[in-house]
């Protein structure tokens, strides 16, 4: 079988540990990750979970590139070494274990949960047409498993910790754009703050290279740009759903 370096940070002596492991070329970074726990050094910490890409659990920097262990098959990495380091951006818990609260203290500033239009009667099914501009972005942009990915790729979060991110902002772009969803000026007056919404994005499309689910997460933030140089775009959809447009 192939061998691979696997240079991995440790947060205890806040310098890197080599090891060599043997993979299939089958096999993903997180089975050498557990190669080195189970065989080499069972003191080594970092998480996962669903193992199929789906809980976004194993994130972190493989080869200065955000990406699930679990989805990265050592040979596309096309190098027999495996730089393995946290996500950056957040606090490392330990080696490659960080902690997440930033990334979900700037999720929840945007409203992310459905307010449902107090107009609307709850008993009544509501149907969104898939051919409409909410059901196309929300087939392409929905599925989102807050992996932080994008948030550790996007330079400006680097600099800044007012900015809210790119997940947080597709997001806020797809209640935005639900007809059902009422909480339109709560989530723009984040969105629109110089500080912490749009304006701060530089169109450098690290998040959509990092995020494991292939979301344009860049043209999320284009469109809302686009949308707050309309005035009174999203309060109409309160009255008429079929004028929200961006």
């Amino acid at each position: 079988m192939p061998r691979f370096l696997f240079r991995i940070a440790r947060s205890e002596t806040q310098q890197k540990r080599e090891f060599q492991v043997e993979l299939e070329d089958r096999m993903t970074v997180l089975d050498g990750l557990f190669e080195v726990q189970r065989k080499l050094d069972p003191s080594l910490a970092f998480r996962c979970s669903c193992r199929v890409g789906m809980c976004g659990t194993c994130a972190m920097s493989i080869n200065l590139q955000p990406r699930l262990a679990c989805q990265t098959r050592v040979t596309t990495l096309e190098s027999d070494v495996v730089e393995v380091r946290p996500l950056p951006h957040l606090p490392v818990l330990k080696d490659l274990i960080v902690s997440l609260e930033p990334f979900f203290r700037q999720w929840k500033k945007i409203r992310p949960a459905l307010h449902r239009a107090k107009n609307k009667d709850p008993k009544k099914l509501v149907v969104v047409p898939p051919d409409s501009l909410f059901g196309e972005q929300h087939e392409n942009k929905w599925n989102c498993i807050t992996c932080g990915c994008c948030y550790a790729a996007c330079g400006i979060v680097g600099l800044s910790d007012k900015y809210v991110g790119p997940a947080a902002i597709n997001k806020a772009m797809l209640r935005l754009l639900d007809p059902r969803d009422e909480m339109v000026k709560e989530r723009l007056q984040v969105i629109d703050d110089s500080r912490a919404g749009v304006w701060r994005c530089h169109t450098q499309f690290n998040c959509v290279a990092a995020c494991p689910k292939k979301i344009n997460l860049t043209d999320s933030i284009m469109r809302l740009k686009r949308a707050m140089l309309k005035t009174g775009k999203f309060h109409d959809k309160l009255s008429d759903p079929e004028r929200t447009q961006i």
